[in-house]
């Protein structure tokens, strides 16, 4: 590829006019125009700055062979890139925070129960121990039903974390 189609290419893919260009290399857009159809060639010191307006290196400007830009361009990120990449890494905090405080609820709760039960616990053995009658009859109190939020809420934060540990590995993070 001659270096007018190179040069046509990049200013093209820049978003840049013809006009624009000109203006940054100091040269009228006709000597651009002439430039692109292969009419003339530009000079060493235009080279130098279309290569760094382009971020290209004079290799890859001057030499015969595309692939070497054609890989380049191919490698570089796009802005649609950054944003699908920047959604997933959000989709992912999410799925993480989520996974956590689910787990510090579910733990939360289950120790208040545990809390619960103990407290109920000794007080039932003091009423029992100072009750005079002996006629005490607890109050049956079914912790396994205070109990199951925690074990819900627990669940729902493994299967948070796991979904979180799954699609990491998948993408390769």
């Amino acid at each position: 590829m001659k270096i007018g189609n190179k040069l046509n290419q990049l200013r093209k893919l820049s978003g840049m006019t013809q006009e624009q260009l000109a203006e940054k290399i100091n040269v009228s857009r006709q000597t651009i125009s002439k430039w692109e159809s292969d009419n003339t060639s530009p000079d060493l010191e235009s080279i130098v700055k279309i290569s760094k307006i382009f971020h290209v290196s004079l290799d890859d400007l001057l030499k015969e062979a595309e692939t070497s830009m054609t890989n380049r361009n191919n490698e570089q990120i796009t802005l649609e890139d950054l944003m699908k990449i920047n959604l997933h890494n959000r989709k992912m905090m999410l799925l993480l925070i989520g996974g956590l405080l689910s787990v510090m609820v579910s733990i939360l709760n289950f120790a208040y129960v545990m809390a619960l039960q103990s407290t109920t616990l000794s007080t039932q053995y003091m009423l029992y121990r100072y009750i005079a009658t002996g006629q005490y009859a607890n109050a049956p109190v079914d912790y396994m039903r205070l109990m199951i939020p925690s074990m819900i809420t627990g669940a729902i934060g493994l299967v948070l974390f796991i979904s979180y540990i799954v699609k990491s590995r998948k993408k390769g993070h």
